[in-house]
């Protein structure tokens, strides 16, 4: 009996030490989130607080409740298969089709008729 008891108290004593581990990095992310954004007013003349620190999670959104942030599209460059931001592509006009590209290499290959071997999957 002293064996399930000791057992019983060890398994109590794990769930209670991961309980306050976990309620301390919910405040060590308050403190450093707190650090970040020192400005961020608080009580009823601030607005929700609940919901400015959901916006600032989602990235902010403007008066229309437009993000601000454009969504980032991947492409994939048809001649070597990488994946990389619309943003970051090097786009090319060939016969009415917009293409993109990881690199200034890979687009003169493709004008030059090399045929795309890695997106012919």
């Amino acid at each position: 009996m002293n064996v399930i008891a000791r057992f019983v108290r060890f398994v109590v004593w794990v769930l209670v030490l991961s309980w306050v581990f976990k309620l301390l990095g919910k405040l060590a992310m308050w403190v450093l989130r707190r650090a970040v954004d020192p400005g961020q007013q608080t009580g009823s003349a601030g607005g929700n607080s609940a919901q400015s620190w959901a916006e600032s999670l989602r990235g902010g959104a403007d008066a229309v409740g437009e993000p601000q942030t454009a969504t980032r599209q991947l492409v994939r460059d048809p001649i070597c298969g990488m994946h990389l931001a619309e943003t970051l592509a090097i786009p090319f006009r060939d016969r009415g089709e917009l293409m993109h590209f990881c690199s200034a290499e890979c687009r003169d290959k493709y004008a030059n008729g090399v045929l795309p071997r890695a997106a012919n999957d």
